[in-house]
């Protein structure tokens, strides 16, 4: 009689994602593989960059602001907090940047939305994939909007060198074999050139200090500490997360480890994470 009730629950929850656009989940996706593995996604957006080149960005000041979210998870018809974002966002007069680090949807076919609220930003908006954008094999379709999952840029003000930004590939808890010796290569050569500032910035967080977020998962332990042993040697001075939906910081080897809380709507302490980029880096959170 228990069996029976659990595939009753179950079929009319395969039903409801079928049946309503809005529905938050995909039931039926939960018992699919996600695709393609990190090592194939690295590939293909080692191609793409490869293609277009490295972005240079000129902030025609020393002095600029990031605006960084995370967990959007919004659905066709729900995304209030993203709309703020991106409007308060667009509002900011200084010299500017944002980031998107990751999760952006929470069910299948939602990109298409996704885009079309961060197409609406009047300045450089970056975007990391998480885990829930790639959940249903969704890659593809990611990878269609926002065509690379890891990829580097760097800002300038006129000839001038300013800071050097990294974006990792982290939606499946690990940064792969083939990710983490361009990393090591990138971070060697790199820092050897004079950034004022080298951040870098991915979904999946390196610390999990307390059981607040339950089960959410972060990097395996060894590759954690190799990690954070490169970033420290390289002289990464911050790496920004997402995943836990709660806010943190820690500072270990000199480096610090901030993870945002989440954007997503009608979540608990949502807000969203401003950085004063100058010689300095001074961080504010704002909620929504």
């Amino acid at each position: 009689m228990m069996r029976r009730s659990y595939i009753f629950v179950l079929a009319a929850l395969l039903m409801l994602s079928s049946c309503s656009e809005d529905f938050p989940y995909d039931v039926a996706g939960l018992f699919s593989p996600n695709g393609e593995t990190v090592a194939t996604r690295f590939q293909q957006s080692q191609a793409y960059n490869d293609s277009v080149g490295v972005q240079h960005l000129d902030m025609g000041s020393d002095d600029y602001i990031a605006y960084v979210c995370s967990d959007s998870h919004i659905t066709r018809t729900t995304h209030a907090n993203l709309d703020t974002f991106v409007a308060v966002y667009n509002a900011e007069t200084h010299p500017k940047i944002a980031f998107h680090l990751g999760d952006l949807i929470d069910a299948q076919n939602n990109f298409a939305c996704a885009d079309s609220v961060l197409g609406l930003a009047n300045g450089p908006m970056m975007v990391t994939l998480g885990n829930h954008d790639i959940y249903f094999k969704q890659w593809t379709i990611f990878r269609s909007y926002f065509h690379t999952s890891a990829y580097w840029f760097d800002t300038y003000n006129g000839p001038k060198k300013l800071d050097l930004f990294i974006c990792l590939d982290s939606a499946e808890g690990t940064l792969g074999t083939e990710q983490t010796q361009w990393l090591k290569q990138l971070l060697a050569a790199k820092s050897q050139e004079g950034y004022r500032h080298i951040i870098v910035y991915t979904h999946t967080h390196f610390w999990k200090l307390d059981n607040s977020q339950e089960y959410t998962s972060n990097f395996a332990l060894e590759e954690t500490y190799d990690l954070a042993t490169l970033f420290a040697q390289y002289g990464v001075e911050a790496v920004w997360s997402g995943h836990q939906h709660a806010r943190q910081t820690v500072l270990f080897k000199g480096v610090q480890y901030m993870v945002t809380d989440a954007t997503k709507d009608q979540e608990k302490g949502q807000s969203y994470m401003t950085a004063q980029i100058g010689d300095e880096v001074h961080y504010q959170y704002i909620s929504f």
